[in-house]
């Protein structure tokens, strides 16, 4: 298990989030970024629902899985069988499978780069400190925290949340208060 500081990425408290299940958070959470992407203006330069109402089926999660070489994380392979992607703005989205065959963000993808001998599961764009940074899972950890990757700060490694549906939360949350 690999130890993640939090230099950069401040704290941030779960408490609202931990009382509900996850499928809870999902609903919210979208709700949510609806309203967000609605209000940003977001939704209106796009040509593609920046908040897809329907998800990847059984089969385009398995082919997901096999290009991967890797099972996803089953908070995850959750989300994105109820929604395909989540983009929230320019750098604020969580990556996953395409919209009627064109891919409008990015497509997850296993990096053992970011830190030699750790393996990790890229899956959002995260620019909230520089354009480039990422939320991945730590796949050498049996609980998949996500861990933010801040490339122009050492880079450095730092906690996030310790699961999906936290990190989801906390994505469309941090926006929500910043508005």
């Amino acid at each position: 298990m690999t130890h993640h500081t939090n230099n950069v990425v401040p704290q941030y408290d779960f408490s609202d989030a931990v009382a509900l299940t996850v499928d809870e958070r999902f609903a919210r959470s979208l709700d949510s970024a609806r309203r967000l992407v609605a209000e940003n203006g977001y939704q209106k330069i796009s040509d593609f629902p920046c908040v897809p109402e329907s998800g990847a089926s059984d089969e385009e999660l398995a082919r997901l899985e096999s290009n991967l070489g890797s099972s996803l994380p089953d908070e995850y392979r959750k989300f994105l069988s109820r929604c395909r992607y989540l983009k929230i703005d320019d750098g604020c989205e969580i990556g996953g499978l395409d919209h009627n065959g064109v891919y409008v963000t990015e497509t997850p993808w296993i990096s053992d780069d970011h830190n030699p001998g750790i393996k990790y599961l890229v899956f959002a764009n995260y620019w909230r400190f520089a354009d480039g940074d990422q939320l991945m899972f730590d796949l050498s950890d049996p609980i998949q925290p996500i861990i933010a990757y801040l490339h122009e700060h050492g880079p450095l490694y730092e906690s996030y949340a310790p699961s999906f549906s936290l990190a989801l939360w906390r994505l469309v949350h941090e926006i929500d208060e910043e508005a």
